[in-house]
């Protein structure tokens, strides 16, 4: 709190500019992913000014209310619409499941497999909401660098990846994988966005983009997951 308040001080204009620019964003993607997929979007979204934590979050709910944190998010609008569609692309994801019987007691919340699925969904559907730079949907900002990095060494990162499956606690693999604040291996955070959003990109040539999204519905979609995950090429 010590650290984060001068911070807010010296971006108080930018986080006024937010507070205009994000309600008339969120609206506008929430209604194009409402138009395409035949959903209404009827939770709360939620502007916060936090203390540099996370930038934007879907609570633990089926169908979540969304927040984001704006003293993380870039100002610049595209960048702000990518998050937007990310995180509105975690609810459409639970919204077309639901839409289709999920059993909700047999997803294990706890398993990379499904932080995976989550992740390659949300990106495959904010592609299709905002039209923006490959490496702005993974970083929501120009991190050419990152995505550069992820796309050179594809082969390697999957076999670290695959090796931390088998030896890691999920915990672990979230911090180091998943989470903003990880990265230690290879000096990039959320690699796993990559994967996840390759894994999509073949469960859909295979099932087509419902059945690929819905692929939690199985008994076995883990199974089916780690098997995808050993064909995903560079």
């Amino acid at each position: 709190m010590k650290v984060a308040v001068p911070k807010h001080l010296e971006k108080l204009p930018y986080l006024k500019m937010m507070s205009e620019s994000m309600p008339r964003l969120i609206q506008e993607i929430a209604t194009r992913y409402e138009e395409r997929f035949h959903v209404k979007f009827i939770k709360d979204v939620h502007l916060l000014v936090g203390i540099y934590g996370s930038n934007a979050f879907t609570y633990r709910q089926i169908i979540p209310e969304i927040a984001f944190c704006l003293e993380k998010l870039s100002s610049n609008e595209l960048h702000q619409e990518c998050i937007i569609a990310h995180e509105f692309g975690h609810a459409l994801h639970n919204m077309l499941s639901d839409q289709e019987g999920m059993d909700w007691a047999g997803v294990d919340w706890n398993s990379p497999y499904t932080w995976l699925l989550q992740e390659g969904c949300a990106i495959h559907f904010s592609k299709q909401a905002v039209d923006a730079r490959e490496d702005e949907y993974f970083a929501f900002e120009e991190d050419l660098e990152w995505l550069d990095f992820v796309q050179r060494n594809l082969t390697a990162i999957m076999s670290s990846f695959l090796e931390d499956m088998n030896t890691l606690s999920p915990t672990d693999i979230f911090r180091e994988w998943f989470s903003i604040n990880g990265g230690t291996k290879y000096g990039y955070t959320r690699l796993a966005y990559y994967i996840g959003y390759k894994l999509v990109e073949k469960l859909i040539k295979e099932y087509g983009e419902i059945g690929a999204v819905t692929i939690w519905q199985k008994e076995d979609y883990k199974e089916l997951l780690h098997e995808m995950l050993g064909e995903i090429e560079s």
